[in-house]
């Protein structure tokens, strides 16, 4: 296992861009390979007999949903630190905030620790149902500068539970500080201002005096107004429920964490989704964001591993009636993947020498009956961020649905630096797209 970075903390990055369905360096040929019937015939009747008739076959038997399930999909996995077994929030508020506001995320915190989503997000991680205290409402003397640091923050708080503020609930391994900055406040994080960079994040510290030694978890929502397709009060509530999801399955990001990161074989995932925890890998997808029936709030989807095992929509959970369908590359090489600086992993990849190419094979599923058949493309990286193209693509076919297999020959043009390169296998459907991600090693 690939060691954690200490400086690293948990934020809800700004969305990247994932319109995927379009741009990048994407040669399709259009070749129409048709499928082999279950008997290796291409149609449904079988050779003539001697008197001209077809030979009747047997119905050919029905796929199940899904017909495929990735043999290797990313998981987030564990660095051996706690979890909450009971998370236990306490929203503080500050005197120059938006009252209203505060009572309706006041309300949000009390309910959705008790909720199906709730549940669906984190206890496959070991965390169990969350409750909420009341609400810590500061005096005017509290109120924030106009810019603040995150060291000043720990700061602050360290103060006030070293010396048990009575306006300040005592803290315990449960206990997660929910802090709501007000809008005419700035926060930096590491040369990073909110509202521009991130939309909230969580981080621990550790206690001294009467609770000499311990961790406490805290999450900063600052108030954005608007952030990525969120706005007002449900740009507030989908990052505190991305921000609590995380706080819950990863506490302590400093000093113990928890389930902080992707298994070694998908970190490129990690990278490229923006963070390795389970509301950082479905963050970047607006179906994340969404409402339930059960509560009268936008909340961010988690992932899970259990689900994506299975065929399923990793970010968890669904809504009732949806179908979820993807392409997964086979990928069977391993390609170093350095970062952090000396440190190097094997990621489950395909090697291409530059120049050359060769072919992977996509497996198409879905755990339900779709619509038609979904449309199956693949975007160099380099090319999406805007770079010099570096991988070329051709399919046998770009078409498909649950159970169908279509090859992809991946061509490498131009050889990153670093010999490796990252491309999106993605779907498309009725204007609904899921991805899947890949590594060509040199």
């Amino acid at each position: 296992m690939r060691v954690h970075s200490l400086s690293s903390i948990s934020l809800l990055p700004v969305a990247i861009s994932l319109s995927l369905a379009c741009g990048g360096s994407i040669d399709n040929t259009g070749a129409t390979n048709v499928d082999a019937g279950p008997n290796g015939n291409n149609g449904d009747a079988g050779a003539p007999t001697a008197d001209g008739g077809p030979v009747e076959l047997d119905a050919a038997p029905s796929l199940p949903f899904p017909a495929f399930t990735p043999p290797n999909p990313p998981r987030v996995v564990t660095s051996n630190g706690a979890v909450l077994k009971s998370p236990r929030f306490v929203p503080v508020f500050f005197a120059s905030g938006d009252a209203k506001q505060n009572m309706a995320v006041t309300d949000f915190l009390k309910k959705v620790g008790g909720t199906n989503y709730w549940a669906a997000a984190v206890t496959e991680y070991g965390v169990g149902p969350g409750v909420s205290t009341d609400p810590v409402q500061l005096l005017a003397a509290d109120n924030p500068a106009a810019s603040i640091t995150d060291d000043q923050i720990q700061g602050w708080l360290s103060a006030k539970l070293n010396a048990n503020d009575p306006a300040f609930p005592k803290p315990d391994e449960n206990t997660v500080y929910a802090i709501f900055y007000p809008a005419s406040t700035d926060i930096d994080l590491q040369g990073s201002t909110s509202c521009q960079a991130f939309g909230g994040y969580h981080n621990n510290i550790t206690l001294d005096g009467a609770h000499q030694g311990l961790d406490v978890a805290y999450a900063v929502m600052p108030d954005c107004g608007q952030f990525g397709k969120q706005t007002g009060l449900d740009a507030l509530t989908g990052t505190t429920s991305h921000e609590l999801i995380e706080a819950a399955t990863d506490p302590y990001p400093q000093s113990s964490p928890a389930y902080s990161q992707v298994d070694d074989g998908h970190f490129y995932w990690e990278t490229f989704l923006g963070g390795g925890e389970n509301g950082d890998m479905c963050a970047q997808f607006s179906s994340s964001f969404t409402k339930f029936a059960e509560l009268p709030y936008t909340v961010q989807r988690g992932w899970s591993n259990k689900a994506v095992k299975a065929g399923h929509d990793p970010c968890v959970p669904t809504q009732p009636g949806s179908v979820y369908f993807n392409s997964y590359p086979i990928l069977n090489d391993n390609v170093p993947y350095s970062f952090g600086g000396p440190q190097t992993v094997n990621v489950k990849g395909v090697k291409i020498p530059n120049g050359q190419s060769a072919t992977v094979e996509l497996d198409l599923y879905s755990d339900a009956p779709t619509s038609g058949p979904w449309t199956v493309n693949a975007i160099d990286l380099a090319a999406q961020r805007g770079q010099a193209p570096q991988l070329k693509f051709a399919f046998d076919k770009t078409q498909g649905q649950n159970g169908d297999r279509i090859n992809m020959t991946i061509t490498v043009v131009a050889a990153s630096t670093r010999n490796r390169e990252t491309f999106i296998v993605s779907s498309k459907l009725n204007g609904e797209s899921h991805i899947w991600l890949g590594v060509v090693g040199n």
